[in-house]
């Protein structure tokens, strides 16, 4: 008896193994993280290019500004990322296509334009297949990104506004903030007790 129990535990845990080793991979969501990347790494370039244009150009605050975008995007990735590998998978640490630099004033409309995009398209995209799949992490991250890049293309159009209508930057916050656990971006902390998007405590804020 003791022998037919024990190989009946054993058939059991053969059968669990087979199962767990066949199950379906969430493939379209894992897609989708991967093609969010690409999007949050070109624009991480982007920014960076477009901080070192708008120095050059004599905009130290709207530089300061792209500079902190740039980290709110690397965020973005990390966070994709994190979602990847407890699926299973590798880091995805794509390369950056050589962005495509103007003037500040174009530079800050192709922002405009590009985090539009992400948040009017691209997430509003991702986040069913996710759901569909039940990948709650990668609905999470979506979701918080899209709410970012929401904020993110508010703040560069009130830029691009004071630059047009003062044809300099010195109305523009000297300094920006972005919140580590959702690359939210801000011009003034002031009297914010948490991030809006992800809860995150202000004291936690990366300074640039």
């Amino acid at each position: 008896m003791k022998r037919v129990i024990r190989l009946t535990g054993m058939l059991l845990l053969v059968g669990i193994i087979a199962v767990s080793c066949t199950s379906k991979k969430p493939e379209k969501t894992i897609e989708s993280l991967k093609s969010a990347i690409i999007g949050e790494t070109n624009a991480n370039a982007r920014y960076q290019a477009f901080s070192l244009k708008a120095a050059e150009e004599g905009y130290p605050n709207i530089a300061k500004m792209f500079l902190a975008a740039t980290e709110a995007e690397a965020i973005h990735v990390k966070n994709h990322n994190a979602v990847l590998v407890k699926l299973g998978e590798e880091v995805f640490n794509p390369i950056a296509e050589t962005p495509e630099v103007s003037t500040t004033e174009d530079n800050l409309q192709s922002a405009i334009d590009g985090e539009t995009y992400e948040f009017t398209e691209i997430y509003p995209g991702f986040i069913p297949i996710s759901i569909e799949e039940k990948v709650d992490g990668a609905v999470t991250t979506y979701t918080r990104a899209k709410y970012a890049e929401v904020n993110h293309a508010k703040l560069y159009a009130q830029t691009l506004e004071i630059l047009r209508e003062k044809g300099n930057d010195k109305e523009i916050a000297s300094i920006w903030f972005v919140c580590p656990n959702c690359g939210n971006l801000f011009n003034d902390i002031e009297g914010l007790n948490h991030c809006p998007i992800c809860g995150d405590n202000p004291e936690t804020f990366l300074e640039f």
